[in-house]
């Protein structure tokens, strides 16, 4: 039991640190062999990944990331979050899943699940 409250430790923490704009809590998090996959745009390494979120981090002008359950069994904890991001010129909002594997204090691997029209719309040219 102590190591599911761990797991969900992390992933609460790392969903604090998105809201934040904690960048360097965003990569502490995650391990060196991470890797994700994303509704929409598929796979990306770590660094691919980490250089997406810090892009989009230094771009917004506020963020919310509002984690509306979360429940963890084994190494793998599910969060459900609702977010939103206000850019200078636009108000992006939508609610995400994400499927978080984490060892050792860490995230291994994550994937995330979202509206894709809602965010195809937010960051079309």
């Amino acid at each position: 039991m102590a190591d599911l409250e761990a797991n969900k430790a992390v992933a609460r923490r790392y969903m604090q640190a998105v809201e934040e704009g904690d960048a360097a809590t965003i990569e502490a998090l995650q391990h060196p062999d991470c890797t994700w996959w994303i509704s929409g745009f598929g796979d990306m390494s770590r660094a691919d990944f980490i250089a997406s979120v810090t892009g989009g981090l230094l771009s917004e002008q506020r963020r919310s990331a509002q984690v509306v359950g979360i429940t963890a069994e084994g190494d793998r904890v599910a969060v459900e979050v609702r977010g939103e991001m206000i850019f200078p010129d636009r108000v992006y909002r939508n609610d995400y899943h994400n499927l978080l594997v984490i060892r050792d204090g860490q995230i291994l691997s994550g994937r995330e699940y979202m509206d894709t029209r809602a965010a195809a719309e937010a960051f079309a040219p």
